[in-house]
């Protein structure tokens, strides 16, 4: 799929669904919580790079959290409204127009970089790997949060691939890992969400058949969370 639709994303979806994001897709919620609790396990504080960044939210929830943020996001559009959520939200955040797969920032002592729900935008995503190894300092963490491989024949996938001409790729562990042992990355580990709350017998049964599936099947709804250090 080409760049432009790319850039073009952000101008031809409804603006009121950018600005609100997160407060309109909760399953994010979860997520997130999830990219701070790893972040904080390993980087108590200190700066992040926000590849994909979007709209910003998740660059400006990661400076809340206390971390030093830069941005990047291919779309114009996208980084206006970043820059203008920052504002009115009174969160201090930089953003960067800029393609993951050959961006150059004046600094590449980040101790992280964030992906999330944005490489399997990528077609190129090895390159972006590699772009955001260069970027950290030795020791730096990369967290990515991806689809699984089965993502990119989900009817939601197909129609947005259909309507707006963008990528949506899927991912397996297996190539994941490759790429980020090509990048560079070392003590590649996979974490394990095991979902939402469950409650009674019949909840905890549903939460074990679902992280069974999540290590075997990796069935649309689970991610891949990935994390990998910069030796």
């Amino acid at each position: 799929m080409s760049k432009e639709a790319e850039r073009q994303y952000a101008c031809k979806v409804d603006q009121e669904y950018l600005f609100k994001k997160p407060f309109n897709e909760p399953r994010v919620f979860r997520e997130f919580a999830l990219i701070l609790e790893i972040f904080g396990q390993r980087l108590s504080r200190g700066s992040i790079l926000d590849m994909g960044c979007g709209s910003g939210w998740t660059s400006l929830w990661l400076a809340r959290a206390g971390y030093s943020v830069v941005g990047v996001d291919i779309s114009d559009r996208m980084i206006e409204i970043a820059r203008e959520r920052s504002i009115a939200e009174n969160t201090p955040a930089d953003f960067v127009v800029g393609d993951m797969e050959d961006v150059d920032l004046a600094r590449q002592d980040f101790d992280g970089v964030l992906f999330f729900d944005c490489l399997h935008h990528c077609p190129e995503y090895k390159k972006a790997l590699k772009r955001s190894h260069a970027h950290l300092r030795t020791g730096g963490v990369i967290l990515l949060m991806e689809t699984t491989w089965l993502h990119r024949y989900s009817p939601h996938a197909r129609e947005t691939t259909r309507q707006y001409g963008v990528s949506e790729l899927g991912f397996t562990r297996r190539q994941l890992r490759r790429a980020l042992k090509e990048a560079g990355f070392t003590r590649i580990c996979f974490v394990h969400d095991p979902g939402p709350g469950y409650k009674g017998v019949s909840g905890f049964l549903k939460a074990m058949a679902r992280v069974c599936c999540e290590y075997f099947l990796f069935f649309p709804q689970a991610k891949n969370i990935v994390v990998a250090e910069k030796g």
